[in-house]
């Protein structure tokens, strides 16, 4: 008889770990409080890449593993996952990236080539989620394996602990709360996604944290990262510096219809929280959680050392 695991937050950190603890031969229910499409992740611009913002020595390891997975659903055309080429630009000179040998293409920019006032550069072709499609994909694929879904709010982990001996705790921001993790805060996110099919390749500053990508749910425009603001309301002075800097990058861009502003609460934390701890004698609990804002980057990663850690926690 498969033993039970309960996974706590139905986003993509959630779904992964859910869906690789089943194909790992256990009995899974996620329990959540917001179900897609209500939650940050369908509001993420969601592109693999790289994973150095995670600050923790496995986020090579992670990033690594979600790459495979991505560039195999890309080969699908149902599950929401593409691959775009994307022009990185930099205000400095740049070394390539690590993982450069590992995506399906890059070549670095000529100077000459480069837009007005940027000093390096470089094309490569990678992952892209269209984020609905692609939440809706995890879900189905979770129920189709037997998972069960439960609609509800947990406050607190402690809740769960008599009747749940196994919990997987992908609570994104809300650990801050329900693990009573002080270290956990808001990275609010604002997009814009525009109706703009004549877009094909995606663009990308770092520096001034300016994004467009091309999906075939709309363009998204972004960003902004804004930590310990809650506010989950559209800020019009946001749309409008983002609006200011895509234009910058993609002169008329301004002219194409809106389909959608959006915001989300990445869950900011110095590195990412995965790891085991003892709730009580009779339950273990897996925190997988702090990812900020490259969860789509290292959610397959950090997966497979959740089914890993729940292995553990039932041979002690």
């Amino acid at each position: 008889m498969a033993l039970p695991v309960t996974v706590i937050g139905c986003g993509v950190i959630g779904l992964t770990s859910a869906i690789r603890l089943q194909e790992n031969g256990f009995e899974v229910t996620i329990i959540s409080r917001d179900l897609p499409p209500n939650l940050t992740s369908a509001v993420a611009g969601a592109y693999w890449y790289g994973g150095e913002l995670a600050f923790h020595s496995a986020r090579h390891r992670w990033s690594t593993e979600s790459l495979k997975e991505y560039l195999r659903l890309a080969k699908e055309n149902y599950c929401g996952v593409s691959t775009f080429r994307m022009l990185e630009v930099f205000g400095a000179k740049v070394s390539d990236p690590w993982f450069k040998d590992l995506i399906p293409s890059y070549e670095r920019v000529k100077t000459a080539d480069l837009p007005s006032g940027y000093a390096d550069g470089y094309w490569m072709e990678i992952p892209i989620v269209e984020t609905p499609r692609y939440l809706n994909y995890l879900v189905d694929r979770f129920q189709q394996g037997g998972g069960q879904i439960q609609h509800r709010t947990i406050a607190d982990l402690a809740e769960l602990a008599n009747d749940h001996p196994l919990i997987v705790n992908c609570t994104g921001v809300y650990a801050r709360f329900v693990a009573h993790d002080a270290q956990v805060y808001p990275l609010r996110g604002q997009v814009i996604k525009i109706d703009a099919p004549h877009i094909k390749n995606a663009f990308n500053d770092d520096d001034a944290f300016t994004y467009i990508l091309p999906r075939r749910d709309g363009c998204v425009l972004g960003g902004v990262s804004q930590r310990d603001n809650w506010n989950l309301n559209i800020d019009t002075s946001d749309s409008e510096d983002i609006w200011r800097r895509c234009e910058k990058a993609i002169p008329g861009i301004r002219q194409s219809p809106v389909i959608a502003e959006l915001v989300g609460l990445r869950p900011g934390r110095y590195q990412v929280r995965l790891e085991s701890e003892t709730l009580t004698e009779n339950c273990t609990v897996i925190h997988n959680y702090g990812h900020g804002g490259i969860g789509y980057t290292l959610s397959w990663g950090c997966a497979l050392d959740v089914v890993e850690l729940v292995k553990q926690a039932i041979t002690k």
